[in-house]
This record gives structure tokens, C-alpha cells and sequence, in this order.
């Protein structure tokens, strides 16, 4: 049996999309003892996902909504657990991952967050049900019959929901931290740069890395890739939303995280490249100087990655480019 790690620590590695936050990964990957989970782990952000649970149960309760927000849940868990394929539903497959059941650990930690389960009737059941079935329970209550089902009775307060969250957290880790032997677990994506303090709170000993980048390259590979903004960037028309989209973000991401910053750090993809030594300095600080780089160009290639940066030059549409330097001056990298 696999000695277990006692102490366990996790690193979130997060950007605004095609901003190079996965070369921050790779690098961190080449430190002793750090492990990266393969795929974006992003139950703590997403909707349906931990803090949509904590609004309703915690700050938002109503004798209905909480129920709802636990049934959402764990269907969210449903696809988080379950492969997936070219013919099949959408999954994550990380039950396999992490070579645990991950739905009985998600339905274990809602059991401790539940006071009571019970035998109830609302017309929300009702909502998403196909016409059908809505005629169908229409007639059994004509008929004097019910149309119950279990319902969740929870109302935790922060700091229990808190508590087991971070248990949660802990259990759904433990066995491939272990296996992998690896004392840092990294994390893409799991904190948004948008809502750090509300997120990061459902980890222990967590420490968050902001990846960002210029602009321009970001405008450039998103109508490659046509992901996020892509599709509609295609349109001659459209770099004004792409400069509001892109303000609204980093508005948003400074104001939230104004009181966390001794576990943030912020960074440009284009330092991780062009200052590589001065980069791993400013990181091996933050996440601790007993910290050791032993696995260097291991992952992560300067030399490789230098092609990435400024590809915002070799585009076709110049008159874009110049528009987003003059909005976006700020943000624009210039070493």
C-alpha cells in the first residue's frame, strides 16, 4: 500500500481563455512533488457546481430552491464522473482519473450537508418534464393520488458548509495524490480570475496563478480556434465587442481579488517565455523557496514557445490589430 502524503497542497492555474495558461502548467509540473490533474477541474466555478450549491443552501435558502440546487448538483456530478465518447453523452470521465467513485463520494458529501430526506410535492417537479408525463401526473392527482418524490431538506451554515466542502475537496484528491506521489496538486481552471475569493475558500492550502496575455495574440487565436469569442470575431464588424468583452474580464478580476493577493500571483505568458529565469524566480517564491525546479525544460520550452508570441504581426487585418492596441493599450505587451 502507497504510503500515504500528509501534507497536501493544491495550485490553481487559471486565465481568460487562450491566454497561455497552460505553459504555466507545464512548468510547474517540472517541480518536485508536483503533480498536474490531466483536463480542467472546474466544480467550484460552474454552474451547478459548488458555489451555485453554497448561494442556495447557505445564502439564498428557500424550502424549494435548496432542494433544486442539490438535484442540480448531482446531475452535474453525473457528468463529471461518467466517460465519455463520439457517440455518447458529454462526460469527464473522472472517476477513472482519479480512481475513485466519484459520484458516491459527491452523494456522501451532500448526505452530510442533508438534515433530512422526505416525501414531497411541488409544481417545480414539473417544470422540465415532457407534456406526456405532466398529462400523466395531471390525472393521478384528479384521481386523488400523489405525485411525490424525495426531496432534500439542507440548510447548513457557512462555516459547515465550508467545513465539508473542503473535505470533499480532500477525499476526491487523496488516492491519486497518493498513487502519483505528490505532495501539489495543479489545477486548471479550478478558480475562476473573475470570483477568486468566493472559490478558493472550498480548497485548503490553495494558491492561485493568473496567466495573461497580449490582446492582440488573444484576438488572433480566438478566430483560429473559433472557441469563446471566435465565431463571432469572424465578423469584420465585432472587435468592439471583443474590447468590451476583454475590459469587462479584467474589470472584474481586479476588483474581486483585491484582498487575496498574497495568494495570487499575476503573470504574462510572454515573461514566462522571454524572461524564463527571472519567471521561475517570482514563482519558486510565491509557491514557497524550499521548492525545487529539478525537472527544468522537462515540460516546458522557452524555445518552443517563443513562436506563440506576437502572431498578432502576421495578421491579415492590421487595422483590427491597431484598433485593439489603442483600447486595449494597457493590457498590450511591450516587454
Amino acid at each position: 500500500m502507497t504510503k500515504s502524503i500528509e501534507k497536501r497542497s493544491y495550485i490553481c492555474v487559471s486565465g481568460y481563455g487562450w491566454t497561455g495558461s497552460s505553459a504555466c502548467i507545464d512548468l510547474l509540473k517540472e517541480f518536485k512533488g508536483f503533480g498536474a490533474l490531466d483536463g480542467e477541474f472546474r466544480i467550484a466555478r460552474d454552474p451547478y457546481g459548488l458555489r451555485d450549491l453554497e448561494e442556495s443552501l447557505v445564502h439564498n435558502w428557500d424550502f424549494i430552491r435548496h432542494d433544486v440546487a442539490i438535484r442540480d448538483f448531482l446531475n452535474y456530478c453525473k457528468v463529471l464522473s461518467r466517460e465519455t465518447g463520439l457517440f455518447s453523452q458529454v462526460g469527464r470521465n473522472f472517476s477513472n482519473k482519479l480512481n475513485i467513485d466519484f459520484m458516491s463520494e459527491s452523494k456522501s458529501y451532500i448526505n452530510k450537508l442533508t438534515d433530512m430526506i422526505y416525501l414531497g410535492d411541488t409544481f417545480i417537479h414539473r417544470y422540465n418534464i415532457p407534456a406526456h408525463k405532466n398529462f400523466f401526473m395531471k390525472i393521478r392527482s384528479k384521481f386523488g393520488k400523489n405525485n411525490a418524490k424525495p426531496m432534500y431538506l439542507s440548510r447548513p451554515d457557512k462555516a459547515e458548509f465550508i467545513k465539508e466542502t473542503r473535505k470533499y475537496i480532500n477525499n476526491l484528491f487523496s488516492v491519486y495524490m497518493d498513487f502519483k506521489r505528490i505532495n501539489t496538486l495543479i489545477l486548471d481552471q479550478s478558480i475562476p480570475p473573475t470570483n477568486i475569493n468566493n472559490t478558493s475558500q472550498y480548497f485548503e492550502n490553495i494558491k492561485i496563478i493568473i496567466i495573461d496575455r497580449d490582446p492582440r495574440d488573444i484576438y488572433v487565436n480566438m478566430v483560429r480556434s473559433q472557441k469563446l469569442l471566435g465565431p463571432e470575431l469572424i465578423k469584420k464588424d465585432s472587435v468592439g465587442k471583443y474590447i468590451k468583452w476583454h475590459k469587462q474580464l479584467r474589470h472584474t478580476s481586479i476588483d474581486d481579488n483585491y484582498n487575496c493577493n498574497k495568494d495570487v500571483l499575476r503573470m504574462n505568458f510572454e515573461d514566462l517565455v522571454l524572461k524564463y529565469d527571472d519567471s521561475i524566480e517570482k514563482i519558486n517564491f510565491f509557491i514557497g523557496n524550499d521548492a525545487q525546479h529539478n525537472d527544468k525544460g522537462v515540460y516546458f520550452l522557452p524555445e518552443y514557445s517563443v513562436k506563440n508570441i506576437e502572431i498578432w504581426k502576421r495578421y491579415q487585418d492590421q487595422s483590427i490589430m491597431k484598433e485593439i492596441g489603442a483600447e486595449l493599450e494597457e493590457y498590450c505587451y511591450n516587454g
